[in-house]
């Protein structure tokens, strides 16, 4: 499981890299700037995602496997959740 420091990480980044989340699930979901993502306070488990498809996607913090730079994995990034 990743830590929601390691995605404010992604988030913060300067300048700002594209990258995927991959859920537990096996979707892949794509965060193309760093509007595109919303990390409540820590109290609230769960990070809100809006994504290339027009859906907002709501993520529990432990359904989140990993997440990398677009590109990067052997697993295609479109979003699918």
């Amino acid at each position: 499981m990743i830590k929601p420091s390691q995605i404010e990480q992604f988030i913060g980044a300067k300048p700002f890299r594209v990258f995927a989340i991959e859920t537990l699930g096996g979707n892949y979901l794509t965060v193309q700037s760093p509007a595109h993502i919303a990390m409540p306070p820590a109290e609230f488990d769960v990070i809100i995602i809006f994504g290339q498809d027009g859906l907002v996607h709501y993520l529990t913090k432990d359904s989140i496997l990993s997440a990398a730079v677009y590109g990067s994995t052997p697993h295609s990034h479109k979003d699918r959740g």
